[in-house]
C-alpha cells in the first residue's frame, strides 16, 4: 500500500489501479478530493440548488466506487463526466417535474455548422423525442459521448476538450465525427430524417 502522505502524488490511473487491487477507499478519497469541485459544478449547473448538487456529488462518487471494481478506466475524467451526466439524466427522468432542465440542451445538442446537416426533430411527430435522443446519446461509446457533449452542450473547442479529457486533438475530432455519424444512424433507425 502507498503511504497516505504520497497518495496525492499518484496519477488518476495509478489511483484506480491501486483501488482495483486493494479496494481501499483511501484511493477513491484522493480522486474525490481531486474532482469533487468539478463534479459539484456540473451537478449545480443542472440542479441550480446547493443541497441537490451536494447530494448528487456524493451519490456519484458512491457509484464510481462500485463501478471501478468492475471497470478498468483509462481516461478517468472523461468517464467520470459520463457517469455524472448519466446520474443527472436518471435523476431528472425520475423527477418528471424537472425534465425541462435538460430539454433545451438536448435540442441544441444536434445543431451543427451546416444547415443541411441538421437533424429534423419534430416534437409534434415524436412526442418522446427527448427520450429517443437520450437513448441515442447513451448508445454511443463513452469517448464519443464525452466529446460530443463537451463540443455541443458546453461549446468547448477541440483543444479545450483535449485538455479536459486527456485525448489528443486528432482523437477529439475523430470521436466527434464518429459520434455524429453513429448518432445519425441510430436516429434514422428510429424514424428521424435528415433535413
Amino acid at each position: 500500500m502507498v503511504q497516505n502522505h504520497t497518495i496525492h502524488l499518484l496519477s488518476d490511473l495509478e489511483l484506480i489501479e491501486a483501488y482495483r487491487k486493494e479496494f481501499n477507499t483511501v484511493y477513491i478519497g484522493a480522486l474525490y478530493k481531486r474532482y469533487t469541485g468539478w463534479v459539484y459544478g456540473l451537478c449545480y449547473r443542472y440542479f441550480n440548488n446547493h443541497q441537490d448538487a451536494e447530494d448528487a456529488t456524493t451519490n456519484i462518487f458512491c457509484i464510481i466506487m462500485d463501478k471501478l471494481k468492475e471497470n478498468a478506466v483509462t481516461y478517468f475524467k472523461s468517464w467520470l463526466y459520463i457517469v455524472s451526466k448519466n446520474y443527472i439524466l436518471s435523476y431528472i427522468r425520475q423527477n418528471k417535474n424537472n425534465r425541462h432542465i435538460l430539454h433545451e440542451d438536448f435540442s441544441d445538442f444536434f445543431m451543427e455548422n451546416q444547415p443541411e446537416e441538421h437533424l429534423n426533430i419534430e416534437s409534434d411527430n415524436l412526442p418522446d423525442s427527448d427520450d429517443l435522443l437520450r437513448l441515442g446519446i447513451e448508445s454511443l461509446r463513452e469517448t464519443q459521448q464525452v466529446c460530443l457533449e463537451l463540443f455541443y452542450l458546453q461549446s468547448k473547442s477541440y483543444v479545450q476538450i483535449a485538455d479536459m479529457t486527456g485525448f489528443e486533438v486528432k482523437q477529439v475530432k475523430s470521436h466527434i465525427q464518429n459520434g455524429k455519424r453513429n448518432l445519425k444512424i441510430f436516429l434514422e433507425s428510429k424514424g428521424y430524417q435528415h433535413g
